[in-house]
């Protein structure tokens, strides 16, 4: 397993396979991602702006978020097993 997918299968373990609370604790990260960045470009240039990298951001997340969402079904698959 590389550390992606040990990642996504912690998430699955975490939330008992739950893939509802897997993807509302990704959107929290997004969320605590953007006031990051945000701080960090106050912080650099004084104001926040939106640039051309902000929709990968978020294809990004929301990709993970259905990755995670595969591993739970793995996960719950594995306990009926």
């Amino acid at each position: 397993m590389n550390k992606l997918e040990q990642a996504a299968f912690a998430l699955a373990k975490a939330s008992k396979g739950n893939p509802v609370i897997s993807t509302v604790t990704i959107l929290l990260f997004f969320l605590m991602f953007n006031l990051l960045e945000a701080g960090v470009e106050r912080l650099i240039f004084g104001e926040r702006f939106e640039h051309w990298i902000d929709p990968i951001f978020t294809i990004v997340f929301i990709s993970y978020s259905a990755y995670a969402v595969w591993w739970c079904a793995i996960f719950n698959g594995s306990e009926e097993a």
